[in-house]
C-alpha cells in the first residue's frame, strides 16, 4: 500500500504530523475524519524515493533495555489499577529518549481518541516489535494486559541475556582484529615509507617480500584518498543493500553458513523462534498467527522465509512438527519436542524446554569459539608482525652479510 504524509489538527487544537499506509487517499481521509482529525495536508510519497531514503537514513531506535524498563513500570502501574492514559502520562515524565518520548506522546493521544493500546503501538511502524503489540491485543481481548506484559518482560530478559553472551564473547576477538588493522596502517603509512628512504642509500637489490611491501606502502600513501572513498562507498553501499530484502537475505544466509560461527547463529535464530512462539501460545494467540509473528521476530531472513511457509502449511491442516522438519532449519531435538508437545497438549512447555536447551548450547559453543578464536587471532597478529619485520630486516641482514664477506 502507498505511504502518505499527513498534517492533522486534533479536537484539542494540537497540530500533529504522521505517516500512514492506505489503499487510497480517499479511504485514508475518511478514516482520519471518523477519528475526529481535521486533515490540513496530505501528500502521497514517491515509492522509489521512499525506498532510497529508507535505505540510507539512520533509523530511530528504542533500546531493548529501555523498552524493558518501560514495560516493567507500565505493568506495575496497570496492576495497581491506574488507567492506561494516566499510566502513560506518568511514564512520559521519565522519558529522556526523544524518539521514545515522541512515540509515547502519539500513543497517548491515540488512546485518548479511542484507539486500542495495541493499535497505537502498531501505528509507530517498526519502532516496536510486532510481537509486542500482538501480545497487547491478546491481553486486551482477555482483559489481562498486566499478565501479558509480564510474559513479554520475561521473554525480553531471556533474549537480552543471549544477546549479551554473544556480544561479550566477540569483544576480545574484535579488539585483537582492530589492533591488527591499526598495526598494519601504522606500518604502511609511517614506518615503511621512512624505511624506504633509509634503504635507498644502500643501492642493493631488495628481497621480493620487501619490494612488495614497499610497493603496497607507496601505492597506499599516494592514493589514500581514493582508498578511503572506496572503503566508505563499500561500507555505505553494503549497509544500504543489507536493508533491502535481497541484501538482508544474502547476509543472513552467509551468516548461518559461515564456518565455526554459523552454528551459533543457527541456534540463536532457533532460540528466538521457539521462545517467541511459546510466549505467543501462552497468551492464547492462535497457532497460525503465532507462527507468522514468531517468523518475523526471528531476525534472520532465511528462517523467516521458511517459517512463513510453515504457517501456510499448518493453516492447510498439516501438523507443526512435520512442517518444521521439512524446513531443515530446526534441529532434530526441536522437532521431536514439538511433536511430543502437539500430541500431549503441552506445546508451550516443550517449546520452553527447547529454548532452555538452546541457551545452554549457545553458551557451550560460545565458550569453544572464544577458546578457538583467541589463539587464531594471536597467530594472525604474529604472522602480520613477523611478515612486516621480515620485510624490514631481510635487506639489513643481507647488507650486513655482504659487508663482512
Amino acid at each position: 500500500m502507498p505511504d502518505f504524509y499527513c498534517r492533522l489538527a486534533t479536537a484539542a487544537g494540537e497540530i500533529i504530523e504522521r505517516n500512514y499506509n492506505s489503499a487510497s487517499e480517499e479511504a485514508l481521509r475518511q478514516e482520519l475524519e471518523e477519528k475526529d482529525y481535521l486533515v490540513l495536508e496530505m501528500k502521497r510519497k514517491s515509492p522509489l524515493l521512499s525506498q532510497i531514503v529508507s535505505a540510507f537514513r539512520l533509523r530511530p531506535r528504542v533500546s531493548s533495555r529501555e523498552f524493558l524498563f518501560f514495560n516493567q513500570e507500565l505493568a506495575a502501574l496497570l496492576k495497581a489499577g491506574l488507567p492506561i492514559v494516566q499510566s502513560l502520562d506518568i511514564l512520559l515524565e521519565r522519558r529522556e529518549n526523544k524518539v521514545f518520548r515522541r512515540a509515547l506522546l502519539d500513543i497517548r493521544d491515540r488512546v485518548k481518541s479511542g484507539e486500542a493500546l495495541s493499535d497505537a503501538f502498531m501505528a509507530q511502524g517498526d519502532l516496536f516489535p510486532p510481537l509486542y503489540y500482538s501480545s497487547l491485543a491478546s491481553g486486551e481481548r482477555s482483559g489481562e494486559v498486566p499478565a501479558v506484559l509480564k510474559r513479554f518482560i520475561a521473554y525480553s530478559k531471556s533474549v537480552m541475556t543471549v544477546k549479551k553472551k554473544v556480544a561479550s564473547a566477540l569483544i576480545y576477538p574484535a579488539i585483537l582484529f582492530t589492533l591488527s588493522i591499526a598495526l598494519i596502517a601504522l606500518m604502511v603509512f609511517f614506518i615503511i615509507p621512512k624505511f624506504t628512504e633509509f634503504l635507498s642509500d644502500f643501492g642493493t637489490e631488495l628481497p621480493l617480500i620487501t619490494v612488495v611491501m614497499i610497493a603496497a606502502a607507496e601505492f597506499s600513501t599516494a592514493h589514500w584518498q581514493i582508498i578511503l572513498v572506496l572503503v566508505i562507498a563499500a561500507v555505505t553501499g553494503g549497509t544500504a543493500w543489507q536493508r533491502t530484502p535481497a541484501g538482508r537475505y544474502f547476509f543472513d544466509n552467509l551468516q548461518i553458513r559461515a564456518p565455526v560461527i554459523g552454528g551459533i547463529f543457527m541456534d540463536y535464530a532457533q532460540n528466538r523462534f521457539t521462545r517467541t512462539l511459546a510466549t505467543l501460545q501462552s497468551g492464547g494467540i492462535p497457532l497460525v498467527v503465532s507462527l507468522d509473528l514468531a517468523a518475523k521476530a526471528v531476525g534472520n531472513a532465511v528462517f523467516e522465509r521458511k517459517l512463513i511457509q510453515v504457517a501456510g502449511k499448518v493453516r492447510e491442516g498439516q501438523s507443526l512438527w512435520e512442517t518444521l522438519e521439512e524446513t531443515g532449519i530446526i534441529s532434530g531435538l526441536g522437532v521431536e519436542m514439538v511433536k511430543v508437545g502437539e500430541s500431549t497438549g503441552a506445546l508451550v512447555e516443550m517449546l520452553n524446554d527447547v529454548s532452555d536447551f538452546l541457551d545452554e548450547e549457545i553458551d557451550h559453543k560460545l565458550s569453544r569459539l572464544v577458546a578457538l578464536i583467541e589463539p587464531l587471532m594471536l597467530l594472525f597478529m604474529a604472522l602480520v608482525v613477523g611478515t612486516m619485520l621480515m620485510a624490514v630486516y631481510l635487506p639489513l641482514i643481507e647488507v650486513y652479510g655482504k659487508a663482512n664477506m
